[in-house]
């Protein structure tokens, strides 16, 4: 009999990130023991033999919709629970399992694919019954709808709600009252009663709060939110929301070291992430242009504060100002016809480049040229233009631009 597992419930898509998750806590503690149980809903041969290779005490259980309508008492196909399984996967309910496992295990904590691990996982089994990281103040207010359904179950007070990334589960449970039954009962009945939003892990809370069970109250550092301060010194950091670490760019370059453990998961045969990168506009893919980008930004801030009062009314500034131009926009005109302030090596000078029909632009530049003191022609679409000149430069400009 082992005495704990580490258990981990993805679909076959996130397979990359599940093998960068145990590949990060077999860096960081290279003589780490413990099973590891993975719900899949089909995971191919080679990637389960990618994970074998990676960690060889891994275990593949699969898991579907049906398993999941068997567990509630519900048809795959009802109303209640189709759509949250459509948008979420069966998988996320996988973590209901939990005591199904504690036969085989004296301990269980579940993972989330999208964490990272950064120090040795020896802390986290130091439990007795359960453990989680509880929610902030507030959580129950917000909670109090779906609360008011199980009033009748004389709740304990000092039981915490809980994110459900990380959740440890020891057999203390079963010697107590709980059982897999009875997290199953509980969701079938939130199925019925609440958002069906609540059912993968307010049943831990309903099941530990109902039977009086004590909970450790895990520091934040066990399962850290990448957005929250601190998260440099957290032992779990969690990428709660739609930013990841393998697609979002600023936190590609804040926890380069998930790129390693990846290339470790590669190594042994697993598929890498192949998806798009997002932020990329914000925050410049490549660190070599995070720097530019920040410049870029602060001198474009800077020039807007001393131009505003200067800009006709009908000129939007774009949005994205990481670069060395931006965009101003004309009213009624699609946003390929704008004007563009390029920044010039000569700090006393900025040019000005017009986006619009060839007869429009000549005719503008044309004006431009006659009207502004210092103003150079550059080719046939640019002009450079004193820097204390550029706003009445634009008013110039707009009183030539006709509304679309």
């Amino acid at each position: 009999m082992s005495a704990r597992a580490i258990v981990l419930g993805f679909t076959t898509n996130y397979a990359f990130a599940a093998g960068a998750l145990l590949a990060s806590t077999l860096a960081r503690d290279p003589a780490f023991d413990a099973t590891v149980v993975i719900y899949h809903d089909g995971l191919p041969e080679d990637q389960q033999t990618a994970f074998l290779r990676l960690w060889p005490r891994c275990r593949f259980l699969p898991f579907t919709a049906a398993d999941v309508a068997k567990r509630l008492g519900v048809t795959v196909d009802d109303a209640r629970v189709a759509p949250y399984l459509a948008h979420f996967s069966p998988l996320v309910l996988t973590k209901l399992e939990l005591p199904a496992l504690l036969d085989e295990y004296e301990r269980v904590i579940w993972l989330d694919a999208d964490i990272l691990v950064r120090g040795p996982l020896a802390p986290l089994w130091d439990f007795d019954c359960l453990a989680w990281r509880p929610l902030p103040e507030g959580a129950f207010a917000r909670r109090e709808k779906v609360l008011s359904v199980f009033r009748h179950l004389d709740l304990d007070p000092a039981v915490p709600l809980l994110n459900g990334g990380v959740i440890g589960v020891s057999r203390r449970f079963l010697e107590r009252g709980g059982s897999v039954e009875l997290i199953h009962r509980m969701a079938a009945h939130l199925v019925e009663q609440a958002p069906p939003s609540q059912i993968a892990e307010m049943p831990w809370y309903l099941a530990a709060a109902s039977l009086h069970l004590p909970v450790t109250a895990w520091p934040m550092r066990f399962n850290h939110p990448v957005m929250t301060g601190g998260v440099e010194d957290a032992l779990l950091v969690h990428a709660i929301g739609p930013h990841k670490f393998w697609n979002a760019t600023p936190l590609m370059q804040l926890f380069p070291d998930w790129a390693t453990h990846q290339a470790t998961w590669v190594v042994c045969g697993g598929q890498p992430y192949a998806g798009p990168l997002t932020l990329a506009e914000a925050h410049p893919a490549e660190a070599a242009e995070v720097l530019k980008a920040a410049d870029a930004r602060t001198y474009w801030l800077t020039v807007f504060a001393d131009l505003r009062a200067a800009l006709p009314r009908g000129m939007v500034a774009d949005l994205r100002h990481d670069r060395k131009f931006l965009r101003l926009f004309l009213h009624g005109r699609p946003e390929e016809q704008h004007l563009r302030l390029l920044r010039l090596s000569n700090e006393q000078r900025m040019g000005l480049e017009v986006h619009l029909p060839r007869a429009l632009r000549a005719e503008v530049l044309d004006t431009l040229a006659g009207a502004i003191k210092g103003a150079r022609r550059e080719g046939d679409r640019a002009l450079s233009v004193p820097i204390a000149q550029i706003g009445q430069a634009l008013a110039a400009a707009d009183a030539v631009i006709p509304d679309a």
